[in-house]
């Protein structure tokens, strides 16, 4: 799909929850053409939502009375379009930067996390890993990195993306903990009763809505590039939240992940 043919995608998906995508900086739809380009990560973001959706209806329908209010479909929504906004790297990087960034990321099925960024590199980049090296030291970050910090950096650079490209403050919050079950918490923005630190809009918490952020990535990822069945994924989800202190006997969480299991095998 080209470029023409993707941003129009994007910007449909952000109208069915009123969000016109003009409102939001230049920079925004740029890092998301350049992911357009290197990855997955739009068509990912437009599975996630189409899942968000059948979910939104199954409310609806079965439980009206805990049916998905305006603002939670919007930070659901538009959260699971742009939480990987950060894997075009940081907000200051310069077109060069991002490309690089954008084209570490679109490597998948590394095995080994442990091993440094210029150990990658000379793996996955042979030709020119020393150029690679240099051009991230650029960046500001050290080589000496290991696979999983550094794939764990797009949280927080997805936050800072957000903010400077004029996305919805209520959005933003929930696009950057969309790893909170892996204990990535960005600028440390969910305090330990999990109120937002600082303002988003009339979002004052992570609750519900970042939750269904949170599994239907994690979900997809499990399907897709994990190669797993519905059954393995939902039961990966259960185990990886049983395993988090902060999160282990979380209902909603739990409830969240039934309704997921039930949505997706009936379509």
């Amino acid at each position: 799909m080209g470029w023409v043919e993707t941003i129009a995608r994007i910007r449909a998906l952000c109208a069915e929850v009123g969000f016109d995508l003009d409102n939001v900086r230049a920079s925004i739809i740029e890092r998301m053409q350049l992911l357009s380009e290197h990855s997955e990560t739009v068509a990912d973001g437009a599975r996630m939502i189409a899942r968000a959706w059948q979910i939104f209806g199954y409310y609806e329908r079965a439980k009206p009375a805990q049916a998905f209010t305006e603002l939670e479909r919007r930070i659901v929504v538009l959260g699971c379009l742009f939480s990987d906004i950060g894997k075009s790297g940081p907000v200051g990087a310069n077109a060069d930067g991002q490309a690089l960034i954008a084209e570490m990321f679109a490597v998948e099925g590394v095995p080994e996390e442990t091993q440094t960024v210029a150990q990658f590199f000379v793996r996955y980049f042979p030709a020119d890993a020393a150029e690679r090296t240099r051009r991230f030291e650029v960046l500001g970050l050290e080589p000496t990195l290991t696979m999983r910090q550094f794939w764990n950096l797009h949280s927080t650079w997805t936050l800072e993306i957000g903010e400077a490209g004029a996305l919805p403050p209520e959005v933003i919050a929930g696009a950057a903990t969309h790893h909170l079950l892996d204990d990535i918490n960005p600028a440390a923005i969910v305090a330990e009763d999990r109120c937002f630190t600082r303002p988003f809009g009339d979002n004052a918490r992570f609750d519900r809505a970042e939750k269904l952020i949170i599994l239907l990535d994690k979900y997809d990822a499990l399907r897709r590039r994990g190669h797993r069945t519905h059954e393995a994924a939902i039961l990966w989800l259960r185990n990886r939240v049983h395993e988090n202190p902060q999160f282990r006997g979380d209902v909603e969480f739990s409830m969240l992940i039934s309704d997921l299991d039930a949505v997706a095998r009936t379509g």
